[in-house]
């Protein structure tokens, strides 16, 4: 495994500050392959950016240009191939035996706009003297901000505002307005939600988990509410901020046109409005999944289809989108909502 000490000699790691060398080490990853061993799939680009530390590979880059790589050389102090640009690339181990390490490619990308920020940052910024930086990476690393652009990264972290919390305080309870979204930068927070048996502790969040957004996402009422179980150090996102930077680049609307088209194709449509709404006016072959049970469900959902959410109003596909796309599926949320679809199928 490669050392913190040795990342200083690859790119883009020597412009990064070093005291965040061990951070980002403990999400590198080291692989080995063989001889005629490809390490890239036809089609798919790679969203890890990976580096050569021994032997030797062969490289068709999408343009059909052919080189070669040896771990001896300067250029293997730089990423075998941009992972922007793997597509249509093919890597392939040329010696014996190779072996490297592997980072995220778009945690890589983000980070370095982070280090910019934190180097920029006034001695008394929210950003600075902080015990440790795992939120940085947690906050990074979540499907969330994965899937806006690099553009918007520093000026999420220039919103971002920093809270002291004590053990017990309620961060939020279940059934009120959000306002706000969390990351936790230290200590740990118990989600509890109301039964019939009395309240009851459902998860647990720690350094780097990202909490709340869900509320903002529907403009609903909380699901459920969040204490902390230790003193500790928050990371918050007003909700128009959250709107501004994160929804709008993670829920992907779709009109009832291409909805049908894309359904026609082997889509699913995922009704997430209540049985007796669904039952009242529903679309044939769509599949009813309530919009509290959602993310408990989707564990039986075919993660290779197209999913479509539909509701009444925008709100509740919005935040079954949202779910969903935090989890990896590729998803879109109806726009106009069930009732829209239905007049489409009729004038069609």
């Amino acid at each position: 495994m490669i050392s913190a000490e040795q990342l200083k000699d690859y790119f883009p790691f020597n412009k990064i500050n070093p005291d965040f060398y061990s951070l980002l080490l403990s999400h590198c990853e080291t692989f080995e392959a063989r001889k005629d061993d490809t390490l890239t799939k036809p089609g798919q680009p790679l969203n890890q950016t990976l580096y050569l530390t021994r032997g030797v590979v062969y490289i068709t880059t999408e343009s059909g240009r052919e080189k070669t790589l040896k771990s001896k050389s300067l250029s293997a102090k730089y990423p075998i191939i941009d992972a922007q640009k793997s597509a249509g690339a093919r890597i392939v181990a040329a010696s014996k035996e190779i072996t490297g390490f592997a980072i995220n490619a778009r945690l890589l990308e983000h980070f370095q706009v982070w280090d910019r920020c934190h180097n920029d940052a006034a001695l008394d910024s929210p950003l600075r003297n902080h015990k440790d930086y795992q939120w940085v990476t947690g906050l990074l690393n979540s499907r969330t901000v994965q899937m806006i652009p690099q553009g918007n990264v520093a000026e999420l972290f220039s919103v971002l505002e920093r809270t002291e919390v004590r053990q017990g305080d309620e961060l939020m309870s279940e059934g009120e307005a959000g306002d706000y979204c969390y990351i936790i930068a230290e200590g740990e927070a118990g989600v509890f939600k109301c039964r019939s048996e009395g309240e009851q502790q459902v998860a647990t969040l720690s350094n780097g988990d990202l909490f709340g957004e869900s509320a903002l996402v529907a403009n609903e009422p909380r699901d459920a509410s969040v204490r902390m179980l230790s003193d500790g150090v928050l990371m918050r996102l007003s909700g128009e901020a959250f709107r501004k930077l994160l929804k709008a680049h993670v829920v992907r609307w779709i009109t009832a046109e291409r909805a049908l088209q894309k359904i026609a194709d082997g889509a699913t449509l995922i009704d997430v409005r209540e049985p007796d709404e669904h039952q009242q006016l529903g679309i044939k072959g769509s599949l009813n999944i309530p919009l509290p049970e959602l993310r408990q469900r989707s564990k039986q959902l075919n993660p290779e289809t197209v999913l479509i959410t539909g509701s009444n109003m925008g709100s509740r596909c919005a935040a079954a989108a949202y779910t969903l796309a935090q989890t990896g599926f590729d998803v879109y949320a109806l726009q106009g909502g069930i009732s829209g679809l239905v007049r489409h199928l009729e004038r069609t």
